[in-house]
């Protein structure tokens, strides 16, 4: 398959620049197999959230498979995660505090994820489901509103809304899987919460 090439020369920023040049001096083959992605020609395609993303090292374009532009901290997500998975997720679960400096990002967590999440899905975990749902979320028995997300092809992150009642207030959480940590830092998980909520209200427009 021919993949759409944009037509002008992207802008890298620093970190992106460097996570390039690192990804570049690896061996494609085997980032591919470990990330769950694969080869198109010398680009390597994987996914957010289930749509296709293209990292071309060689012409040094990163692009959604229709031609577009990610945002920049999607483009650094996504060359992160390609550096650092090891294989599919293991089992389980652990809270963002748990990773190493969790406790030290929590507030912007908290703040631009699950602050978000109650205000708009605590009072209404119908359109939680229905948003999920749009995003190939798999629903799960936790809380009153719960599903798993493949925001890589082999990372697992869960979210979930209780809708609370007259005593106790709503609440939400955002799980990741366990390996999670050992190839992206506390800063970037912050970053997919605030994406995979981001998603989930673009989704109930």
């Amino acid at each position: 398959m021919a993949l759409p090439l944009p037509e002008f020369k992207e802008s890298f920023s620093p970190a992106v620049e460097e996570a390039m040049s690192k990804l570049g001096g690896m061996d494609r083959h085997e980032v591919a197999a470990r990330s769950g992605s694969r080869l198109e020609g010398e680009s390597i395609v994987t996914e957010v959230m289930g749509r296709e993303i293209v990292i071309d090292l060689d012409k040094r374009r990163i692009f959604w498979s229709d031609g577009s532009y990610p945002p920049p901290d999607i483009k650094v997500l996504t060359l992160h995660y390609l550096l650092g998975v090891r294989g599919p997720p293991l089992p389980g679960w652990k809270s963002f505090r748990e990773f190493e400096s969790g406790s030290l990002y929590y507030p912007v967590f908290h703040s631009r994820a699950l602050a978000r999440l109650v205000s708009r899905f605590g009072s209404d975990p119908i359109s939680l489901k229905k948003a999920a749902a749009r995003l190939g979320g798999v629903p799960v028995e936790r809380g009153d509103a719960s599903f798993d997300f493949m925001f890589f092809p082999n990372m697992l992150v869960n979210v979930t809304v209780w809708a609370g009642d007259e005593e106790v207030p709503p609440s939400a959480n955002i799980l990741f899987d366990p390996s999670a940590g050992e190839y992206l830092g506390a800063e970037d998980l912050a970053h997919i919460a605030e994406n995979i909520v981001d998603m989930l209200f673009e989704a109930c427009q």
